[in-house]
């Protein structure tokens, strides 16, 4: 709560309420090139989603800067990187135009889209199959579709809206039926003073893993939640300036049933400092709480000795029945690399370390996330690789990470793992090259290994090899396609169960 006030009273009091760009959308790759280029460095990567007003900011950050070296002889960009630059920053200034003017104090307070983009997606799989970091969407054999279309609105700079309703086809997979209409995504939104309160469905991405984070993503379906946050990064007055640019978000939501436990209720707290320009740090933590009817305290029975003890005393059983998961993560990017190796244009690594339990007033039994980036490798501005490792093998306790004993689903929402999509007891090698063919072409290679059960009697062995392209050369329009090849062996960890399963998918997006 003292935090809360600092920022609050710290805000520039110019801040404007602004819809969630969604995790998934192409502007976080666009970005991501542009810094991978060296055009941006006050991104604050590992918690999303970023709002459209701060995608309209790392925009004009970049574009600034692109400008400025363009005008420097000594340090002219030019061939087909300008090229690949050019059409990333026209892209992106078309798509957050009204935001852009909005950061000029050109654009208008109040703005509604009733309709902002219209979507189609067809998938193919010889199997029943599910996809990693897809909002919990299920498919069945053969053909699947999705059409979609989402609509915001802005009133007067402090209140929004955001709607995303879904039309779904999967053979069988709603309950046994194979048809379905949602409210995919969808909230309200309350800003004063750059302190933005956020109620309804949405996802949460906390942690700088690339294929999967800890904590939080969108591995599983979005959240029914109600989300404190300071979407526009302050820095703090007095000595507290020396931690730079400072995020916070904090959230609540109510999980599905859990075994014998109705409706646990999940909360989690996240901080994020950037005090150097090459340097993010993130500290974060989830509490798993009781839930009705199963005889303990819910987040409103909770008095101010209770409030301590969740704080400081880490899990607890009993009448205070709490599953918590703590610690923090880091990305350190290292600009300008070719001005002593003539390889890169920027070099990044990140990691995340989380402990699922508790000892000593401190994390233990830790899991992690270890990354690297090659921004622009070979200096042609047409290729970024990333390597990942993530591990959350306890060695001795199978099936440790992600589960409690109070809670038998473990740490999950209608099915699905909210952190890691590899689950427990597993560890995932992830390898992802991205090659631009022409500026509006991409070719994406990947390659994802996933040994899940370790410490069990049988191990899941999953691998799979990934084909896409990404095509945005007709006027707002997105075409993505791609091929997966996947084999499996020992599918839910029964001995000599083998699949192989063989997933096309399309997806095109128009945006008004």
């Amino acid at each position: 709560m003292v935090f809360v006030v600092v920022v609050w009273v710290a805000g520039t009091g110019q801040a404007a309420v602004s819809v969630n760009v969604p995790i998934g959308d192409w502007s976080y790759s666009a970005v991501e090139k542009l810094a991978a280029l060296g055009l941006i460095e006050s991104d604050m990567r590992a918690t999303r989603p970023y709002t459209r007003l701060e995608m309209a900011r790392l925009t004009l950050e970049a574009r600034n800067r692109f400008d400025s070296i363009r005008a420097t002889a000594k340090e002219a960009i030019s061939g087909e990187r300008a090229l690949i630059i050019e059409a990333l920053l026209g892209r992106l200034e078309r798509e957050f135009s009204a935001d852009l003017g909005e950061l000029s104090g050109a654009g208008p307070s109040t703005c509604i889209k009733p309709l902002k983009n219209v979507y189609l997606s067809y998938l193919y799989g010889n199997h029943d199959f599910k996809l990693e970091n897809t909002k919990g969407e299920q498919f069945g054999d053969a053909s699947n579709a999705r059409v979609g279309l989402s609509s915001y609105g802005v009133f007067f700079s402090h209140l929004a809206y955001y709607l995303n309703p879904e039309y779904r086809y999967a053979k069988s997979q709603f309950s046994g039926e194979s048809q379905q209409v949602e409210l995919f995504e969808g909230y309200g939104k309350l800003e004063f003073f750059n302190i933005e309160l956020e109620a309804g469905r949405d996802t949460l991405w906390w942690g700088p893993g690339v294929h999967g984070s800890l904590l939080l993503t969108d591995n599983a379906q979005p959240l029914n939640l109600i989300k404190l946050s300071n979407p526009d990064p302050v820095v703090l007055p007095w000595i507290f300036k020396y931690l730079g640019s400072i995020k916070f978000a904090a959230f609540w939501t109510e999980l599905g049933d859990n075994g014998d436990v109705h409706q646990p209720e999940l909360m989690g707290l996240r901080f994020d400092l950037k005090p150097l320009p090459l340097l993010e740090i993130g500290l974060a933590r989830t509490w798993m709480l009781n839930g009705r009817g199963s005889g303990v305290k819910g987040a409103t029975d909770l008095s101010f000795n209770d409030w301590m003890d969740i704080l400081f005393k880490g899990n607890s059983e009993g009448e205070l029945d709490v599953d918590q998961r703590a610690g923090l993560d880091a990305i350190l990017r290292i600009p300008d690399v070719d001005r002593w190796l003539s390889l890169m244009k920027t070099f990044e690594l990140w990691s995340e370390f989380y402990g699922e339990d508790e000892a000593g007033h401190l994390p233990s039994k830790w899991a992690y996330v270890v990354g690297a980036k090659f921004g622009d490798l070979f200096l042609t501005g047409k290729t970024d690789l990333i390597l990942e490792y993530a591990n959350d093998v306890i060695n001795g306790k199978p099936g440790l990470w992600y589960s409690n004993q109070h809670y038998p689903q473990g740490y999950t929402y209608k099915g699905d793992i909210l952190g890691h999509n590899m689950g427990s007891d597993a560890r995932d090698y992830f390898v992802r090259l991205e090659q631009y063919l022409s500026p509006d072409l991409v070719l994406g290679l990947d390659y994802n290994r996933q040994e899940r059960g370790v410490e069990a009697e049988v191990e899941e062995d999953i691998n799979r090899f990934d084909l896409d392209f990404t095509y945005q050369g007709l006027a707002r329009m997105t075409v993505r396609l791609g091929y997966r090849f996947e084999t499996i062996d020992n599918l839910n960890q029964v001995k000599g169960n083998d699949q192989d399963n063989h997933i096309f998918w399309t997806n095109v997006v128009v945006s008004f």
